[in-house]
């Protein structure tokens, strides 16, 4: 275990280290900004303007690095010939790979975090906080992260505490403006979920293929998993009937991505009767953790017979 921890966190820290990340909480950032403004344009939708345009501008980019960081972390160990350093040691290759996995889930925890704070500080500023007040409570946490950072000997240690404060802060604001912040945080939650399966489906297909075709691979999965409900109900007589079958095939087989974006009124309404919110983010996040199980399984079992000479 202390050998899958070791190589998880070298792996959170070369993720934190990547410009293109920064890149991308920048984009995440933006467009959260300007949900402001599209709410306002909206006709008396703005506060399920905010939150749609919002909860959609994490999952993307999130699922978009999640794919990023799987389809290139362990390319770059093989580059760079780290790998051929490593494997000689007393450490398997499953452990190995366990360890980029939970590497590459940590810093998509991070993004997450960090992206839903800044999606309940909007969502408070939506829902009447004072500007002024606002402004003051981001500055204090980025105050707060400097000062850690800079008596941290390890500076990428503090992230991940850093980043779960902000959000806890976060949400205590956006609740003091009576703002819906137990379905924003499921919605975090199944988010999270989204991405270790989506990080799962990458390093299975990064344990034999090159970065360009594992991302296309892996974003091609999402998609149509996301799409899985949509195919499932096809019926229509203008498709022919071995179409509907692969379909109804493909369904069954790759992850279904839908249970991880229920909708505003699902979380909130529709699944009172079912127990809740929280029962359906637990019971989906346990078929996330068994099916990213399942393909880390599979992968293992490829890098083990991968050969690097």
């Amino acid at each position: 275990m202390s050998r899958i921890y070791a190589i998880a966190l070298n792996t959170f820290r070369e993720a934190v280290r990547d410009r293109v990340l920064y890149g991308m909480l920048a984009l995440a950032i933006g467009m959260l900004l300007f949900s402001l403004a599209l709410g306002e344009l909206s006709l008396g939708q703005n506060d399920r303007v905010v939150a749609d345009v919002g909860m959609a501008s994490i999952s993307f980019f999130s699922v978009i690095m999640a794919v990023f960081l799987g389809a290139s972390l362990l390319y770059k160990e093989i580059e760079r010939k780290t790998l051929y350093v490593i494997l000689p040691k007393p450490i398997a290759r499953y452990e190995f790979l366990l360890g980029k996995y939970f590497g590459i889930v940590a810093t998509a925890g991070v993004f997450v975090a960090i992206m839903g704070g800044v999606h309940l500080w909007v969502t408070a500023i939506q829902k009447g906080a004072d500007v002024v007040t606002s402004l003051g409570v981001v500055a204090l946490a980025l105050a707060a992260l400097a000062g850690i950072a800079y008596r941290a000997t390890d500076r990428t240690a503090v992230v991940v505490p850093w980043a779960l404060g902000f959000l806890g802060v976060m949400a205590l604001f956006a609740a003091k403006h009576e703002a819906d912040v137990s379905y924003l945080l499921a919605a975090f939650a199944l988010n999270v979920g989204e991405l270790a399966l989506v990080a799962a489906v990458a390093l299975l297909f990064s344990s034999f293929s090159t970065p360009f075709l594992t991302g296309a691979f892996a974003l091609g999965v999402w998609v149509m998993g996301r799409s899985a409900d949509t195919m499932a109900s096809i019926r229509g007589n203008r498709v022919p009937e071995e179409v509907r079958a692969l379909l109804h095939t493909v369904v069954e087989i790759v992850p279904n991505f839908h249970l991880f974006v229920p909708g505003r009124r699902a979380l909130t309404v529709g699944l009172v009767e079912q127990g809740g919110a929280w029962v359906y983010v637990a019971e989906t996040l346990l078929y996330a953790t068994a099916y990213a199980g399942l393909l880390l399984v599979v992968a293992s079992l490829i890098f083990r017979r991968r050969d690097f000479l």
